[in-house]
């Protein structure tokens, strides 16, 4: 009976120790920067978090593949799901960062000047230098005037929701197709787990590709985009389109058992370079764009990013200032009590 191959084939010593390694290790080496981003208040936004969290789990994920690989641990059929779900997941969260930050871009480009956001060009920490090629602002790019647009902001949040509906889709799928894995042997079952495998990665692609799409369109017909911020979440996106593309690919084939050593289990050496470096690898280097890069400076998310679902009527907005000016006052009237207490 021939059942879906494993992505990334079972754990072996010989081919996935030095990979398992280098993977736990350089993602252990972007959790102590993306702490830094969090706690340092000029970078802190909730994306950090998103990120810091999923480099987290990619530590534990590619420490216990370490485990097993150098056979301290059995690979058991719950391992073996674990390591298959988060690596169906693992794009479709980056992704849902990139639609985060492509709707805080499409969304500041048609703010008026009140609520404008204030751009700076100065370098913020741990960022390549305001010299370099992505930082330049187009030579051409004329100084406009801030002009509120309110349709045209109805329209990209509208299309940011859809944009989460297809990010959920992928996401529920992945989760049932996994759960699967390991339930049957019966022929039905395994062609249910390779369609909800292949919806699954088809709707991450149309994902990737539609932020893709969108953020080329911006920059040539959104006449305030922030063209540094694009070029950022474009080179994101084109790095996330390779995890999809490559799972569409080996998703095809299928072995009558899952440790055979041969191509269609996955399980030589040139399936298991591929699937780092093509699958991995691109993950690993988004996730290291968020430590090098102000995110929060760089796309002027603030720090929770563009969480309305629709602009804020004058009640909201008086609301909402007074609630800053009396947290204002208090934090002011605090000081100076430290200060004549002292």
């Amino acid at each position: 009976m021939l059942s879906p191959s494993l992505v990334g084939g079972i754990v072996l010593r010989e081919y996935d120790l030095p990979g398992a390694i280098v993977f736990a290790a350089v993602y252990g080496l972007l959790v102590p920067a993306l702490v830094y981003r969090y706690v340092d208040g000029r970078s802190r936004v909730t994306i950090v978090i998103q990120t810091l969290c999923y480099a987290l789990e990619r530590v534990v994920l590619f420490s216990l593949r370490a485990a097993i690989a150098a056979g301290r641990i059995k690979e058991a059929p719950g391992l073996s799901e674990y390591q298959q779900a988060t690596f169906a997941l693992g794009y479709l969260h980056l992704a849902n960062v990139a639609t985060k930050l492509t709707r805080c871009i499409l969304v500041n480009s048609t703010k008026g000047p009140e609520d404008a956001p204030q751009s700076s060009c100065e370098q913020p920490p741990l960022i390549w230098s305001s010299s370099g090629s992505l930082w330049k602002a187009p030579a051409a790019a004329p100084d406009l005037p801030a002009v509120d647009d309110p349709q045209s902001r109805h329209w990209f949040r509208r299309w940011s929701e859809c944009m989460t509906i297809l990010y959920l889709a992928a996401l529920f799928t992945a989760i049932f197709a996994t759960a699967l894995l390991f339930t049957s042997n019966a022929s039905s079952t395994n062609r249910w787990i390779q369609c909800l495998q292949y919806f699954s990665a088809a709707t991450g692609l149309v994902l990737v590709l539609s932020i893709t799409i969108m953020l080329g369109w911006a920059r040539r017909n959104v006449q305030r985009i922030d063209q540094r911020a694009t070029r950022f979440v474009l080179i994101a996106t084109v790095l996330l389109m390779l995890p999809p593309i490559y799972r569409l690919i080996v998703m095809r084939t299928t072995t009558a058992d899952i440790s055979d050593r041969n191509a269609e289990s996955q399980n030589v050496l040139a399936d298991k370079v591929t699937f780092y470096i093509v699958h991995i690898l691109p993950e690993w280097l988004v996730v290291a764009m968020t430590c090098v890069f102000n995110v929060r400076q760089l796309c002027q998310t603030g720090i929770k990013g563009d969480t309305r679902r629709h602009d804020e009527t004058p009640t909201e907005r008086a609301k909402r200032e007074r609630r800053e000016q009396e947290r204002s006052t208090k934090k002011a009237k605090a000081s100076f009590e430290m200060k004549t207490a002292s």
